[in-house]
């Protein structure tokens, strides 16, 4: 938030004497924080367990201003175009908005009169002025690139044949480093987590990750491939000779002055190598539990056994569900928990997100440092809460288990399809039940659904076939019953008549496809008496997950289908994920 400008006396009177949320000796500290490390008083607030969004809310509030989460597809492209690029970049605005004559402006310091008459004298109407994050300011400045209006309208580039040809006039940046660098703003621009380049016989195809789908970017010509792959290769530090082998390298790009490490996967497939780019953004994270869709019965689990002083909390799923997310959330929340007086350390491969005040380590199989090693030195260290990326293999499972028995909180992630599953694959690993019955108090199966845009969902009433459907499920009493307890049904004799869902219409502000953003969906496996006495005696995992429902544990669809009832998403998003 470079272009924040808050005093020091403002945020004390904001945090100690207001909100109190802070006493005067934990605001003196943070202050001397900031000073020690010449970093802004605002981000060792936020490291320090402030959540930004809340606290920039806070801030607008007191200047009598709206805050605002400033998403690319809130920007409207008559309103961008009534300031030039030069003037949005240099002063940390963008103008996002048009109504009954008055512009909504999203700036980093709304506060600033001189910039608030100068974009009255440009525009000839009223100012607005809403408090935005700076990081949310710099992505939407992507939106004056043509080019990538032209790809967010999912139109093909008329330009990218000649972009990649030799005829490309003099004085430009190479064809392959211009469709680099225009992809990966794109990505950027429109929050996609990986970038898909596939090779078939007459075509290349570029497809984005966005909202956990894969979207078309653009068909380019066989010929665009070599060069687009070595440069890639090339930044990743990748073998540029070798086609025949799978590879994996890593870079760092600066797009729009936001700082991402790029993870790159090369594979050989039939007609060229396919490469796939995963993009993590190097921010400072602050996430909230409360942020990940946990409904309120679901977070006071989770919150009541991520506070406990020791004990075992495994996060299942498949790749790309949110395992990590979710594990750095916690992590956060319990820094806030503890009052950062606990020493917090994590074991990743690698460190995908930096997390205030918590040490971390990646892991380097080439130096030795593996998962059990690290885990084995990291308990010479006073710990008192551990994150381990993922257990893998016996090693790291048995440290891990005998770490949690001995007073720490263990908490990792398993590969598992649901949550009681995971009693299962530690067993498979070789953990001796005694040991897994003593440590482990939680296990929550995820998924992410699509979440549905609020500004065009529609809502529906589902057709006979979907509620037969439903009715013909194996588990469509206890379904009912679960609907039932959070008032999402009625208690008629047929409660799924006259049920209603939501569908995705589709609407400018998410580009007609109906959704925005992802949401979880759980399965909270609390680990009681009655499950560890199973456990000891090896029961099959069947006798497990019927027991854990019937004492009231709600699988993946019961949450997904409940939250299809709230709006949040679709029914077919849930049947996509957790049939």
């Amino acid at each position: 938030m470079s272009g924040l400008r808050v005093s020091e006396a403002e945020f004390r009177s904001l945090l100690v004497d207001q909100l109190e949320i802070l006493n005067g000796a934990e605001f003196d500290s943070a202050h001397a924080s900031a000073k020690r490390l010449r970093t802004s008083l605002d981000k060792v607030l936020i490291n320090r367990g402030i959540p930004q969004p809340f606290l920039l809310d806070q801030l607008a509030r007191s200047w009598g201003i709206s805050y605002i989460d400033l998403k690319v597809n809130d920007v409207k492209t008559q309103a961008l175009h009534l300031i030039d690029e030069g003037f949005a970049r240099s002063h940390g605005l963008v103008p996002f908005d048009i109504q009954d004559g008055n512009l909504k402006v999203a700036m980093c310091d709304p506060r600033n009169q001189q910039v608030l008459e100068k974009l009255k004298a440009k525009t000839n109407l009223e100012v607005i002025p809403y408090f935005a994050p700076e990081n949310s300011i710099l992505r939407a400045h992507l939106l004056y690139q043509d080019g990538l209006r032209q790809m967010l309208r999912q139109t093909v580039l008329d330009e990218a044949s000649l972009l990649l040809s030799s005829q490309q006039p003099k004085g430009q940046a190479q064809p392959a480093v211009a469709l680099l660098d225009r992809l990966l703003e794109y990505a950027v621009l429109t929050q996609a987590s990986d970038i898909h380049i596939e090779p078939y016989e007459h075509e290349v195809l570029i497809r984005c990750r966005i909202d956990g789908v894969l979207h078309e970017v653009l068909i380019l010509p066989t010929t665009s491939l070599p060069p687009l792959i070595s440069r890639i290769k090339i930044l990743a530090k990748m073998r540029i000779d070798d086609h025949r082998a799978p590879q994996d390298g890593s870079f760092d790009a600066d797009v729009s002055q936001l700082k991402f490490d790029l993870r790159v996967s090369s594979l050989p497939t039939q007609w060229g190598e396919k490469v796939v780019i995963r993009l993590h953004p190097k921010e400072t994270i602050t996430l909230e539990l409360e942020d990940l869709g946990l409904l309120a019965p679901d977070y006071e689990i989770m919150l009541r056994n991520i506070i406990r002083p020791h004990g075992m909390v495994l996060i299942t799923g498949p790749t790309g569900c949110g395992k990590s997310t979710t594990l750095y959330a916690a992590l956060t929340r319990l820094g806030v928990e503890k009052k950062y007086v606990v020493n917090i350390s994590t074991i990743e491969d690698p460190v995908e997100c930096n997390v205030p005040r918590i040490s971390q380590v990646s892991v380097n199989p080439a130096a030795g440092l593996t998962f059990p090693s690290a885990l084995r030195s990291m308990l010479r260290q006073d710990p008192d809460i551990i994150m381990v990326g993922e257990i893998r293999d016996r090693d790291t499972a048995e440290m891990a288990v005998r770490a949690a028995l001995v007073g720490r909180l263990l908490l990792s992630t398993l590969h598992t399809n649901d949550a009681t599953g995971a009693v299962a694959r530690m067993l498979d690993i070789g953990v001796e039940p005694f040991l897994l019955a003593s440590t482990l108090t939680l296990v929550v199966g995820q998924r992410l659904v699509r979440r549905l845009c609020t500004n065009c969902r529609e809502t529906t009433a589902p057709n006979k076939s979907v509620i037969e459907a439903l009715k013909a499920r194996s588990d469509s009493s206890s379904t009912i019953d679960a609907l039932q307890a959070q008032n999402l049904l009625g208690k008629g004799a047929d409660p799924l008549t006259g049920m209603r869902l939501f569908k995705a219409k589709g609407c400018a502000q998410c580009h007609g496809r109906g959704f925005r953003g992802r949401l979880g969906i759980f399965e909270l496996f609390e680990v009681s008496d009655q499950i560890r006495n199973m456990i000891l005696e090896r029961r099959d995992v069947g006798s497990i997950r019927a027991a854990a429902i019937e004492a009231g544990m709600k699988t993946l669809f019961q949450d997904g289908l409940g939250k299809a009832f709230l709006g949040y998403t679709t029914l077919e998003e849930v049947t996509r994920v957790a049939l």
